[in-house]
C-alpha cells in the first residue's frame, strides 16, 4: 500500500533555502500501518502528474503551517484535492489538512485557543463509532476550528469536542475525511488506521 503526503515548508537557519519537509513520525506510523511513504514535493500544479506517477492508494493532507503562510504549499494541495476530488483518490486531512479542505469547499475557519498543546475527549457519531466508539480521547495543536455554519456544504461532521467545535469531516460524496488530530503523533485514537482503511474501501479511483 503506497500513501502519498504533502510537506510543509521549512527554512534553513541560517541563509534563505525554503526546504520542503515531513515528521519521521509519519515514516513510522505508515511503516507500522503496513504502507510506505511518498511525500509529495510543493510544485504547484505539477504535484498532480507527480501523484498520478505514484499511483498511490491514497493521499494526506499533512499537518503544519497556517493557510496562507506558503502560497506554494497552498496552490500544491489545492490542485491536488481538485484531482482528489475529479478522480476518487481516497484522502485524509490531518488539522491544517481539515482547515485546508474546509476553506477550499467554501467553509470558514476562526481562531480557538486552549487546543495547544492539549488532550481531550471527542464524541463520535453515526458510521464512524465502528471505528472509534462512541468517544475517544485524541491529541490537540491547532489554533484554528470551524466557525459556527461554516462547515463546508459537501462536508458532515462526524467528531465533536466537548466545546463543541467539529474535529472530524467526512465528505458527502467522495472517499475523503479530515480531522483536527494528529494520527501520527503520540496520544492518537486507534481508530485512525481503520480510518483510511475505510477510504481506501470506499475510494474508486480513475
Amino acid at each position: 500500500m503506497k500513501i502519498a503526503l504533502t510537506m510543509r515548508v521549512t527554512a534553513a537557519a541560517d541563509y534563505h533555502e525554503p526546504r520542503d519537509s515531513l515528521s519521521h513520525d509519519w515514516l513510522d506510523t505508515l511503516e507500522a500501518w503496513g504502507a510506505t511513504a511518498c511525500p509529495v514535493p510543493n510544485t504547484g500544479a505539477g504535484a498532480v502528474s507527480y501523484v498520478q506517477s505514484l499511483m498511490p492508494d491514497a493521499i494526506i493532507f499533512t499537518g503544519g503551517e497556517s493557510l496562507g503562510t506558503s502560497p506554494r504549499r497552498d496552490a500544491t494541495e489545492r490542485a491536488l484535492l481538485d484531482h482528489v476530488l475529479a478522480s476518487g483518490l481516497p484522502a485524509l486531512g490531518v488539522c491544517r489538512g481539515l482547515q485546508f479542505i474546509n476553506a477550499a469547499l467554501g467553509g470558514r475557519n476562526v481562531d480557538i485557543a486552549g487546543h495547544v498543546p492539549h488532550r481531550h475527549n471527542v464524541t463520535i457519531s453515526g458510521a464512524m463509532t465502528d471505528l472509534f466508539g462512541q468517544q475517544c480521547l485524541v491529541n490537540s495543536y491547532h489554533t484554528l476550528a470551524i466557525a459556527d455554519g461554516g462547515l463546508a456544504d459537501d462536508l458532515e461532521p462526524f467528531a465533536l469536542a466537548d466545546d463543541g467545535s467539529i474535529e472530524g469531516v467526512l465528505h458527502r460524496k467522495r472517499a475523503l475525511a479530515a480531522v483536527m488530530w494528529h494520527p501520527e503523533r503520540v496520544g492518537a485514537p486507534e481508530g485512525d488506521r481503520a480510518l483510511l482503511h475505510h477510504l481506501l474501501a470506499r475510494g474508486h479511483y480513475s
